[in-house]
């Protein structure tokens, strides 16, 4: 069983939503942002927390690096900033997408809450849907383009976790080969390839506190096993993605351990481009065009559970 509460949030109003195992706190006025997954057994926060008092509202189009980088959200239709002709005019894709920046419409549904944005300036309509099933947090998404043209878009899972220096990142096995797309000392230019076990850099753990390192990777190529995830051992506890390869076959990983801003935070991203800019998909050949007659339909599960012993590497 469930239980729904409005509560307020730091400055912003939320809802709580809470039963035996989780207690989860979303904010619609940020874009539905998941701001707080909180463990009771162990009383854990998993979700990267704003610093602050206070969360800064923006406003469309602002520089995403101005404002608080903390809990779970989307970045759609893009992540980094880009100019795109679609029926002969330009479109601004603004940085991080339009998502985290939008205050979100909600009604209260049964187990859950349901949250809406209807977009402008691009034509879509994005919901989604949020509950808890025992011990995962199930988000059901349906985004559905408006306009008889089709629409140019990356959607990518924008859920910034807690930075813990022991913390593991869970792969499927097929997770083989690495793409440096972030320039840094760690991982040297963008473009360079990395085989998951070699001499230079861990994938499967974060930088150390006192690098001060920023990094992003993705894994190179399409994933089929739509799994991934964050086991910290000192915690007890792990977090696990579960979600349709088929439709988000690519799958990022950022980590910031001080090297932005002074924040902490990482994020595992499965996404349906590769990789980030609209424009690097198009010359990938893997942006996706989301058209009027096929919504854009899928689920994704948060599993929160015990340390597991099944040999994920």
């Amino acid at each position: 069983m469930t239980e729904l509460q409005n509560i307020v949030w730091k400055n912003l109003e939320g809802i709580q939503l809470e039963n035996e195992f989780l207690s989860v706190v979303v904010l619609p006025s940020l874009g539905g942002k998941i701001a707080s997954i909180f463990e009771k057994k162990r009383g854990v926060e998993l979700a990267a927390q704003n610093a602050g008092d206070f969360y800064r509202i923006p406003e469309w189009g602002d520089d995403f690096s101005l404002y608080d980088a903390s809990g779970l959200d989307e970045a759609f239709p893009n992540i980094a900033e880009a100019v795109v002709e679609r029926d002969g005019k330009e479109y601004i894709y603004p940085d991080h997408g339009e998502i985290w920046s939008s205050s979100f419409g909600w009604i209260r549904e049964e187990e859950g809450v349901r949250l809406k944005y209807r977009s402008r300036r691009f034509g879509y309509v994005y919901e989604k849907k949020i509950t808890l099933s025992g011990n995962q947090i199930i988000l059901d998404y349906d985004i559905q383009n408006q306009w008889d043209q089709p629409f140019p878009c990356i959607w990518t899972f924008h859920g910034l976790m807690r930075y813990e220096e022991d913390m593991q990142f869970l792969y499927s096995d097929e997770a083989e080969r690495f793409e440096n797309v972030f320039e840094s000392e760690e991982l040297g230019r963008v473009g360079e390839r990395y085989d998951r076990v070699n001499e230079r850099y861990d994938f499967e753990r974060v930088p150390p506190k006192k690098t001060k390192a920023m990094v992003k990777f993705y894994v190179d190529g399409k994933l089929e096993n739509g799994f991934c995830g964050y086991r910290y051992p000192a915690l007890g506890v792990e977090c696990r993605y579960h979600y349709d390869a088929e439709k988000f076959p690519y799958l990022g990983v950022w980590i910031t351990a001080g090297g932005f801003r002074g924040d902490y935070n990482c994020a595992m991203e499965p996404a349906n481009g590769y990789y980030d800019n609209v424009k690097i998909a198009e010359k990938n050949n893997t942006l996706y065009y989301l058209k009027k007659e096929n919504p854009l339909k899928f689920s994704l599960q948060i599993e929160v559970c015990d340390l597991k012993n099944d040999n994920v590497r």
